[in-house]
């Protein structure tokens, strides 16, 4: 791809120094060529925002855009290479098949949601592993018999103490339905809750 950024009015040795820099950036910390006419505009962004303080009477303009030029670099191959963006990290492409999976042409591109997770296996924000929470359990309790529907009403406000006297039954006798009921929550795929 051939393109050039038009520096009209700037200084030559400006120009001609961020090209050169830019290319030597390519092939480095995971730019490539697409990056190239992008880092020449942020250097020279950089340099014409600090070229106001430029003071002759220190050194040479061209030793002094140089070293601009060359701290823009510096800082833009830290932030690359910091933890948290590291750009070595990044080992899969979203054109990669999905391991495991049945359709051998599926890629992984095909399960990022439109938020930008991964089908399940992204992290799910709190407010929806709470619905899959109470979906999940509205679905066990509504398969439940009628008693043990009933003692899962009263467990959500009240201990087994104050069940067993309202309902003028022993502790034990609870006990055992509470048995039944993690069965039932263990049965229906809700071991992970208890």
């Amino acid at each position: 791809m051939f393109y050039r950024n038009s520096y009209d009015g700037i200084d030559g040795y400006a120009a001609d120094l961020i090209r050169h820099k830019a290319r030597q950036l390519v092939g480095k910390a995971g730019l490539t060529e697409d990056d190239r006419q992008d880092l020449e505009q942020e250097l020279m962004i950089d340099l014409l925002g600090r070229m106001k303080h430029f003071n002759p009477a220190k050194g040479k303009k061209t030793t002094f855009m140089t070293r601009i030029v060359e701290r823009r670099i510096s800082t833009i191959l830290e932030a690359r290479f910091a933890q948290c963006r590291d750009w070595r990290k990044c080992t899969a492409s979203l054109n990669d098949p999905i391991p495991g999976g049945d359709n051998d042409s599926a890629e992984r591109i095909e399960q990022v949601c439109s938020d930008g997770q991964m089908g399940h296996h992204g992290r799910d924000t709190n407010e929806q592993r709470q619905n899959y929470i109470r979906f999940d359990l509205e679905r066990v309790i509504a398969a439940l018999p009628e008693d043990l529907q009933d003692l899962c009403k009263k467990l959500q406000s009240s201990n087994m103490a104050e069940i067993a006297r309202e309902m003028g039954v022993p502790r034990s006798t609870l006990y055992g339905k509470l048995t039944k009921l993690r069965d039932a929550f263990r049965d229906g795929g809700l071991e992970e809750y208890l």
